[in-house]
């Protein structure tokens, strides 16, 4: 079979969002493998792969030259870029299911629910491939234009709040960690290949769970995920909920305690599965009321169609951040005190109630990126939720201009990913989607100075704009774990000189490169 990579010069590299602009070198990339039914046939093909990637890295160690695997280039942050070689990886997409003599016997999930993917399949590509068995995702972000890797290495999440993150439906990783060496890692607590299956890729087993759980939520910098074991669901729909309500005690008591009794459901509290709150600071600080966004869990049935929905759009479950980049072009200029109604009306305008009935597939997707956008996510302990909202508040009435953003936070279940965000047992993550001004930057940065100096612990989203993390900032939200994740990069990786090549300016500002 003869090579599917080769390289592209060029002289740099933009986000998705526009956010930043990195110098490069070039870019390797491979041409689409069509996949035929023949198993064989496709793992072939994946572990052409495999040596062409291991080819790519002895390039750069033997060039001194730093290299990253690239996936949709969704993030905000220049967390997933390199400073010389990019890895585009959006061609390697194959899928396996997996036969029982390949599964451990210890194995105490549901077997036919396992699949294997290369990393580049993005979420879209995979809510399809999974819909032909009737399968799902567990959670999703608020589209599907990443890539399986690229979401889970900076732990991209939804707002499944008994679930988790994207990370935290993967249970094996296969990592190549130099020019001879690869690796299939899974949770020693959660087995599930036989030895067999990692031999058949050409890499070793390893079961360890600090090891799994660093490499987990890593940017990159542990070597190339080329593939990932997920455990699926069977498929299910959400009846889906957006509807103005109130800022009152029973909202602010569901956004601190996770605690609805108070609240008027539009659906059963058991089967409540995504909950958001989107807040417009320039109808009040606080707003007099809120967008509430409730997703509950269904059966799925085959007499099932999808959602009527404008297919140019967004799709039901849109965050906010698409939110804002929809208003580009559409503000009012100047944007000024005299002008906030007429912001406010658009704003409303997008957020308009709706009732919808959806799988994953049908309601998460579709982001369209129509210029300059800015997004942090800030990830807090359940208790400080209002008080970090509070302070947002404050630092927006104070900071003296209008400005085109949106307030919002979404609930997770804890990681263990041990660089997870969503590090929290219950995480509410405190959205900022704006428009990316110097001002909108300036106010992020504002936010984050007053809710250290009011002594609020927070996490930082690694996939979006965190400009204010430092090697001292990362260790005090994530403390000893940042030892742990150093020590297990050390020990994955082939060598020192490996480990310059996965390195970049990013991780060497937060303290995280050797």
């Amino acid at each position: 079979m003869p090579n599917r990579s080769f390289f592209v010069p060029m002289d740099s590299w933009e986000g998705e969002h526009k956010s930043y602009k990195q110098k490069i070198e070039g870019l390797h990339t491979f041409s689409v493998f069509e996949s035929p039914d023949n198993p064989a046939a496709r793992l072939q093909a994946y572990n052409q792969a495999t040596q062409e990637l291991q080819g790519m890295i002895a390039q750069a160690v033997q060039a001194g030259k730093t290299l990253r695997a690239q996936g949709s280039s969704w993030s905000l942050s220049k967390v997933a870029v390199s400073e010389h070689r990019l890895i585009n990886t959006k061609a390697l997409r194959i899928g396996f299911s997996l036969p029982a003599s390949q599964i451990s016997s210890t194995y105490a999930g549901e077997r036919s629910k396992l699949r294997f993917l290369e990393c580049g399949a993005s979420i879209a590509a995979i809510n399809r491939y999974l819909f032909k068995d009737r399968l799902s995702l567990k959670t999703s972000g608020s589209n599907n234009g990443q890539t399986l890797a690229g979401a889970i290495s900076t732990g991209t999440h939804g707002a499944a709040f008994k679930f988790g993150a994207c990370q935290d439906f993967v249970s094996g990783i296969h990592l190549i960690t130099g020019p001879s060496k690869q690796v299939y890692l899974e949770r020693a607590s959660h087995p599930v290949v036989k030895p067999g299956f990692a031999a058949k890729l050409g890499a070793e087993l390893i079961r360890d769970d600090v090891l799994f759980d660093a490499a987990l939520v890593s940017f990159g910098s542990f070597g190339i995920i080329h593939g990932l074991m997920i455990e699926a669901r069977d498929l299910f729909v959400l009846h889906a909920h957006r509807f103005f309500h109130p800022f009152d005690s029973a909202l602010r008591t569901a956004i601190s305690t996770l605690d609805f009794f108070a609240f008027p459901l539009p659906g059963p509290v058991s089967d409540l599965h995504h909950f958001e709150v989107i807040f417009n600071p320039n109808e009040g600080m606080p707003p007099d009321e809120a967008v509430v966004v409730m997703m509950f869990e269904g059966d799925w049935s085959e007499a099932y169609e999808p959602p009527e929905w404008d297919y140019g759009a967004g799709g039901p479950g849109v965050g906010a951040l698409e939110i804002m980049g929809d208003l580009i072009g559409a503000i009012p200029s100047p944007l000024n005190e005299l002008v906030k109604p007429v912001l406010n009306a658009q704003v409303r305008d997008r957020l308009a109630p709706y009732e919808k009935t959806g799988i994953i597939r049908d309601l998460f997707r579709g982001e369209k990126v129509r210029g300059k956008t800015l997004a942090a996510g800030i990830g807090l302990r359940l208790p400080n939720a209002l008080e970090a909202l509070s302070v947002a508040f404050d630092t927006y009435a104070n900071f003296g201009s209008v400005l085109p953003l949106l307030i919002s936070v979404r609930f997770v279940k804890g990681t263990k990913a041990l660089l997870g965000h969503t590090r929290y047992e219950s995480t509410c993550v405190l959205e900022i989607d704006a428009v990316n001004t110097v001002k909108t930057r300036r106010f992020l940065t504002e936010l984050w100075r007053n809710l250290e100096q009011d002594g609020i612990p927070f996490t930082l989203h690694w996939g979006k704009f965190n400009g204010y993390l430092t090697k001292s900032r990362v260790k005090r939200m994530y403390g000893a774990d940042v030892d742990r994740w150093r020590a297990s990069r050390a020990a994955l990786l082939e060598s020192p000189e490996v480990a310059a090549v996965f390195s970049n300016g990013f991780l060497k500002k937060v303290g995280l490169s050797s």
